[in-house]
């Protein structure tokens, strides 16, 4: 059995290691993080039975951290010392948690019902896991976010803050809805790759837009987009007839 362990309180990491190894000697620790972005770089290259994640941390918390993956191979037991509505939504959802402090025998019951549990499969990712995320993500409860490569490591955005990207050759600078700029190493491919399942729109070769801070249709020049910070982006000739159904679509459904 290969476990992988995160949470960002370095003792909880070092106290679960010594109870997996006391009652299970054939427990491989393949991996331990303490920050989200050795996390997130070592999750994706090590195969691990099960993921033991501290849903409380700062800058991304476990759910946020599991969103960023395109799949999920492995079983999840969340640590936390998380609300009570929490815990039974995990219940509920026939997810496995345990509390903090880690009793050994509460341990033991789930390593117990891991060994005689079907695996997951690589091909089969956890559709269960996705989908309750997706309903956190609904209630508000967690927000969506990308993960941008910054100089210092990674910076962690919420998807509802981003209002625009821009290409600037193999860069793509992304605009912010507090007036901020980031510029990062990705094309605007990759950036539209990430956020095509939030539903942003390439509206041009350059721009990549998020539908909700869209205010305006121009017909001048050819056609444009006004966004919500008074910006008006040019749009591409075979993207006009898309864009202007999308703002004939949303004016009748806003129509009295």
């Amino acid at each position: 059995m290969k476990v992988g362990i995160i949470d960002d309180e370095i003792h909880c990491i070092e106290s679960l290691i010594m109870s997996l190894k006391k009652l299970n000697p054939h427990v491989e620790v393949a991996f331990k993080a303490s920050r989200v972005d050795d996390a997130l770089e070592v999750i994706k290259r090590v195969d691990i039975d099960i993921l033991f994640l501290d849903v409380e941390m700062p800058r991304l918390n476990g759910f946020e951290l599991l969103d960023q993956l395109e799949d999920i191979h492995f079983e999840v037991v969340f640590t936390t010392a998380y609300s009570q509505y929490a815990l039974k939504a995990f219940k509920y959802k026939a997810f496995d948690y345990l509390m903090k402090p880690i009793g050994e025998d509460d341990l033991q019951l789930l390593l117990d019902k891991f060994k005689s549990k079907k695996p997951v499969k690589a091909n089969e990712p956890e559709q269960g896991l996705s989908h309750f995320i997706d309903l956190l993500k609904k209630d508000k409860i967690i927000s969506a976010k990308i993960a941008v490569p910054v100089s210092e490591g990674l910076e962690f955005i919420k998807v509802e803050d981003i209002v625009y990207a821009q290409s600037q050759n193999n860069y793509s600078l992304l605009f912010l809805s507090d007036g901020e700029k980031l510029l990062f190493s990705k094309t605007l491919k990759d950036v539209e790759n990430t956020l095509k399942k939030y539903y942003f729109i390439r509206i041009h070769q350059s721009y990549l837009i998020n539908p909700n801070y869209m205010k305006k249709y121009l017909k001048n020049d050819g056609g444009s987009v006004l966004m919500e910070n008074g910006k008006a982006l040019p749009i591409s000739q075979s993207k006009k007839e898309s864009i202007v159904s999308l703002f004939e679509a949303i004016a009748r459904n806003k129509s009295i």
